[in-house]
């Protein structure tokens, strides 16, 4: 994404738009940040009772909200390393791309991972690329990101296979016009993060693994219909608008890493839907929500 002056739009490659508002309802707000749910004993993606085939490790502990984006609320003994390696994998895309300069700069992430002391920015003088070594906390940071449609299920349509579409958020940090003052002095600034390969299909994916994980947390292994499995381990992904979406409007920022929160919310239908509202680095100026449908409550299919 490039930036040449202050009212610059900000787009990253490959986007695609589109939008609708929803409602919320019975919200159940996730209020604490560090948070350890009790075991599950089986994969909550597979369904294996067991890490690996022959091995004696027990499943491996769940991080609902990845760890390198600030989560501490931790789903013990809920994953087969099968399905951890396909959910880290997916969280990896946007963690290492859009995510990566803020999350780091604000020092998200596991505490003996070596931070970068620079990171890269592109500035074009008179037509050269010239490619600056960028101190850590005098870094420019936002976060590029996706605002998708209302989920088509709770709009009563039927699933139609499609790329998952949204529109573009720019999340700002408070330091990034002030910062961004000397670059745009000398000309055109061009972000480029370590990873380019992210894409709406992987943002929908991750968004789907928090929602389902936490969905679980609060409501047991059994206590609701899921329906996102297959998405998160990208068995098929043809429907993915039909269950993830999120806000047009940009709600204002609040002082933590991330805002989950579970609610049931009735389709334009009348049936009623388990629904996750996720916020990631919601105290970021700019940031979206997203919307993801789980399941149907046990009494309904």
């Amino acid at each position: 994404y490039i930036c040449r002056n202050h009212h610059d739009a900000f787009i990253p490659v490959n986007s695609d738009v589109h939008f609708k508002l929803g409602i919320y309802v019975n919200t159940h707000e996730a209020m604490a940040q560090e948070k350890t749910y009790a075991s599950v004993k089986q994969c909550i993606y597979c369904g294996s009772k067991s890490y690996a085939e022959g091995s004696p490790r027990k499943l491996g502990d769940e991080h609902i909200i990845p760890e390198a984006l600030g989560g501490r609320l931790i789903l013990k003994e809920a994953s087969c390393n099968a399905c951890e390696t396909i959910t880290s994998r997916t969280e990896l895309e946007w963690l290492r791309s859009s995510y990566y300069a803020a999350r780091v700069q604000k020092g998200l992430g596991k505490r003996k991972k070596r931070v970068p002391a620079t990171l890269p920015l592109k500035v074009t003088i008179n037509g050269t690329v010239v490619t600056k070594a960028v101190p850590l906390k005098e870094y420019p940071a936002m976060v590029v990101t996706l605002l998708f449609d209302t989920p088509e299920i709770l709009l009563g349509l039927d699933p139609v296979d499609k790329v998952l579409s949204g529109g573009v958020a720019a999340g700002i940090l408070p330091t990034f016009g002030e910062l961004m003052k000397e670059h745009l002095a000398q000309g055109t600034v061009t972000f480029e993060p370590p990873r380019k390969s992210a894409s709406s299909t992987q943002l929908g994916r991750m968004l789907a693994k928090i929602a389902h994980a936490y969905a679980v947390a609060e409501l047991g292994i059994n206590g609701f219909n899921a329906v996102l499995q297959p998405i998160i381990l990208g068995a098929d992904t043809r429907h993915l608008a039909y269950y993830i979406g999120g806000s047009r409007e940009i709600p204002p920022p609040i002082p933590c890493h991330y805002s989950l929160s579970l609610s049931i919310s009735p389709s334009a239908t009348g049936q009623e839907f388990y629904e996750v509202a996720i916020r990631l680095l919601p105290d970021i100026q700019g940031m979206p929500m997203y919307r993801v449908v789980v399941g149907t409550p046990c009494n309904t299919q």
